[in-house]
């Protein structure tokens, strides 16, 4: 999916302008207008630049929009509450996007970053709020979604208004009925496994130095490198595009894979990752992780810089931080599970594997 960009600069500075003319009931064109006007901009801007909570607001909603780009269900993602809105309910609240989904359904969301001192903390909002966004949704006949972005754990869960619980206007969302009722499939959110473990090995060039110090190090060049699924060389450039990406963002550690060493020549060096422990020994695959997770890793990795926030969204285009798995995909090498799970209004399907 491509991001298509409006020439924001020269129309939003034009209306903010504006704002502040009518504001201060004066013309766009009066000297000491622009003057003020952009001793306001600057103001702001001192105000605003270290507010963490706005930053990290702002952010979680463009991860949102890359994510379920990149999760491949959803034809278009536009941004619903950018731009005026007139309406005879001065009261609603234009949620965050309108998202179409691939089926022809049309859906607002609402993207919220919940980041508590405890994990298992609920994500709380006021019933007021709720109810505005929901009129909102109501004028247009469409059906409104919160998505929420569960910072620690980096997971994305989508609910519907109904799913919070309530106690007089006060509502919550506790994780583990965020996951419950998550509707992040509608999106093309999915479990993926694979068989254990994923590993990059790299070989020495045997024409050049590779001999091992006695302190243990040694200084090589790479002749060739491999990417294995198991016990399994992937020569397919899907597979391996499909492996690096799980290896890279997926929730499997790095595990101990010793060097080839022969003759005190080092042969090969290998990277690899698995899950530390076997959740059942009768099955041959393990999951690495939800799409989404990852989706939200990479973007993490491409808008921080030595542990700060450097960008609110990647320069990129959404595609270029997902892999394509072709729905078909079935590789002897790189076998996948993967489990798309959908939640119903008052039951959860069972989970369907592909491989």
């Amino acid at each position: 999916m491509k991001r298509i960009s409006r020439t924001q600069g020269q129309f939003d500075l034009i209306r903010l302008l504006d704002h502040h003319a009518k504001a201060h009931g004066t013309s766009i064109h009066d000297p000491k207008t622009q003057g003020a006007f952009l001793a306001s901009l600057v103001d702001k801007f001192q105000q605003h630049r270290s507010n963490e909570i706005l930053i990290h607001g702002l952010r979680a909603q463009a991860m949102f929009a890359y994510v379920a780009a990149g999760l491949g269900n959803c034809t278009a993602i536009k941004e619903e509450d950018a731009g005026e809105l007139y309406c005879h309910d001065s009261s609603v609240v234009a949620p965050d996007f309108r998202v179409m989904i691939l089926d022809g359904e049309e859906v607002l969301v609402e993207v919220k970053n919940h980041r508590p001192t405890d994990p298992a903390a609920s994500y709380p909002i006021e019933g007021d709020y709720i109810d505005r966004l929901k009129r909102y949704a109501a004028i247009f006949k469409r059906p409104l979604y919160f998505a929420i972005f569960w910072s620690q754990a980096r997971l994305w869960t989508l609910v519907q208004p109904k799913d919070f619980l309530h106690n007089g206007n006060r509502y919550a969302l506790p994780p583990t009925e965020a996951m419950l009722k998550n509707q992040m499939g509608l999106l093309g959110d999915m479990m993926i496994g694979t068989l254990p473990s994923l590993t990059l090995k790299v070989y020495s060039d045997p024409a050049k130095p590779r001999a091992i110090s006695a302190d243990g190090t040694v200084s090589f060049t790479i002749s060739r490198a491999e990417l294995h699924c198991d016990d399994h060389v992937l020569t397919d450039t899907i597979d391996s595009k499909i492996a690096w990406f799980l290896m890279n963002y997926g929730d499997w550690p790095c595990a101990q894979a010793p060097a080839e060493v022969r003759d005190g020549l080092l042969v090969s060096a290998a990277l690899t990752v698995a899950p530390e422990e076997r959740s059942n020994s009768s099955q041959s695959f393990e999951c690495i992780g939800f799409l989404s997770q990852m989706l939200s890793r990479k973007f993490n990795d491409v808008t921080t810089r030595d542990g700060q926030v450097s960008l609110l969204s990647p320069k990129a285009d959404p595609g270029t931080l997902s892999v394509a798995i072709p729905p078909d995909h079935n590789s002897e090498a790189l076998p996948l599970w993967r489990f798309k799970i959908a939640c119903g209004q008052t039951d959860t399907q069972a989970p369907v594997a592909t491989s």
